[in-house]
């Protein structure tokens, strides 16, 4: 039950932002702020675990509420001086998530950790620097990607549960990309999050103009 109410108030969250980000900004930032004390959350109780601290699950759901709830609270209130820092720390956890393998001949676990979140902090600052002083057609993009990253990650597995378990799996990507292709959950995760955010950003951008 728990899973399913989580599950549509991350999609009711995401659409909001992917089609309505620059129309509610304040709101959307305040989501996105959220999103960024669940990543800062679960990455300490990852932390602690490696260390050898053990969380039950009462604490690791307290800890997930103290952060999700604190920043998104954060980032709704401070508005326009949040942006920077929230976009800084979400990018960085989605080009940790996305592109970590690019430093996979790293041997060294933490050297491997610091150098993908620290180029991924690099990367989400100046995007957020970007969003902050651009406005309005960067913000429409950003809300958008955004919003599309939620819904994926949560449609996606659903999807891919789906298509695997039948009869004509990897059709689709067949049909589109050749018989000698697999399928693929990533591919699937791609297509959605395109899919969400290019339709996001072409709708904020003809609606903001009226």
């Amino acid at each position: 039950m728990t899973n399913i109410v989580v599950t549509v108030i991350a999609v009711l969250a995401g659409t909001l932002m992917c089609f309505e980000g620059y129309k509610l900004f304040r709101l959307s930032l305040g989501i996105a702020g959220g999103v960024a004390g669940f990543i800062l959350g679960r990455l300490i109780i990852s932390m602690t675990n490696n260390m050898g601290m053990s969380w039950n699950m009462i604490g690791k759901t307290a800890v997930m509420l103290v952060f999700t709830i604190g920043l998104a609270v954060l980032a709704f209130a401070l508005y326009m001086k949040a942006l920077i820092a929230i976009t800084t720390i979400v990018c960085a956890f989605w080009f940790f998530d996305d592109f970590s393998f690019l430093f996979s001949k790293i041997q060294n676990t933490g050297l491997r950790f610091l150098a993908t979140y620290g180029v991924g902090l690099v990367v989400g600052a100046i995007i957020g620097i970007i969003v902050y002083y651009a406005q309005k057609w960067t913000i429409s993009l950003f809300t958008s990607y955004v919003g599309a990253k939620i819904i994926s990650a949560v449609l996606a597995p659903v999807i891919w549960s789906a298509v695997s378990s039948g009869e004509y799996t990897g059709i689709l990507e067949q049909r589109v990309l050749g018989e000698e292709i697999a399928m693929s959950y990533t591919l699937i995760r791609v297509l959605v999050l395109v899919a969400f955010c290019a339709a996001g950003f072409a709708i904020q951008l003809k609606t903001s103009r009226k």
